[in-house]
């Protein structure tokens, strides 16, 4: 069985109230919350025991173990942690049922099922790979669930953001041995990639690279980070050495009315009411 960081008591009904699952590779984040109801928000965190079990049989085992997950939403969101996407400008035009050869290009040998996401705000498709068994066991589980890569929420929330002031911004979600990275300037989104990492140092040499290749300026532009505490804390300190602006993301203020929890919860999740998706 999984393993339960705190524990959580869940509303009886749920109807209305939105349903936000958040999988990574070692566990899964899902809360629930109806944004009508002030403090409404709880969630969970799953670690993923160490027990030889497949992806797919980790997250049966987790969802069948938290049977609140099996109950009726107004809504269902499924954000997938995936390395493996890729970007079609919507000026392409491409028609949606042929947007499958981007991915094939970029992923000859995959088998995937391949998912796609349309960011308005920034002009572009997202597709993205998931295991087909597990897809199909979330599609049959959940009432018409959205998947979501976790690019999508970032990039879209921070579109907006980035249309303040005059610089430009890179914004860095940070998770242990994961980090996601989008650069704006004024016209728009620039840069976007979501990886592993191994070292935090690694992931700093990283953002730093990219700052250089996308032309900022280390005394005017902008890095914010988010994410857990623990990574940005560190890539914090290295970055200052280069870059004057260093900073936290600013935490959406229209989201503390849900509850204090939401403080802890995956920024990507938290963020997904915000983008009109």
């Amino acid at each position: 069985m999984g393993e339960q960081t705190s524990k959580t008591i869940f509303p009886e009904q749920t109807g209305d109230y939105t349903l936000s699952i958040r999988l990574r590779n070692d566990g899964c984040y899902f809360s629930i919350s109806n944004p009508k109801i002030n403090n409404s928000y709880t969630g969970q965190n799953i670690i993923f025991s160490p027990s030889g079990n497949t992806p797919l049989q980790s997250i049966e085992e987790m969802v069948y173990n938290h049977p609140v997950l099996l109950k009726k939403f107004q809504k269902t969101y499924i954000i997938i942690q995936s390395s493996r996407f890729t970007f079609v400008p919507k000026s392409i035009e491409p028609e949606k049922d042929k947007l499958n050869v981007y991915y094939d290009f970029c992923f000859p040998s995959h088998t995937d099922k391949i998912l796609c996401n349309e960011w308005k705000r920034n002009g572009l498709y997202n597709l993205f790979g998931v295991d087909k068994d597990i897809y199909a066991f979330l599609k049959r589980t959940f009432d018409t669930p959205l998947f979501l890569h976790q690019l999508t929420p970032l990039c879209e929330y921070f579109f907006g953001r980035s249309q303040i002031g005059n610089n430009s911004k890179m914004y860095v979600h940070l998770q242990k041995g994961w980090i996601d990275i989008a650069c704006f300037n004024k016209t728009g989104l620039l840069f976007a990639n979501s990886f592993e990492y191994g070292d935090i140092h690694d992931a700093a040499y990283y953002i730093l690279n990219v700052w250089e290749q996308q032309g900022f300026n280390q005394e005017k532009d902008e890095l914010q980070l988010t994410g857990d505490k623990g990574p940005r804390q560190t890539i914090t300190r290295i970055a200052q050495e280069y870059i004057r602006q260093v900073m936290p993301s600013i935490f959406p203020p229209q989201l503390f009315k849900l509850g204090k929890e939401t403080l802890e919860a995956p920024f990507d999740l938290m963020v997904i009411p915000l983008c009109e998706l």
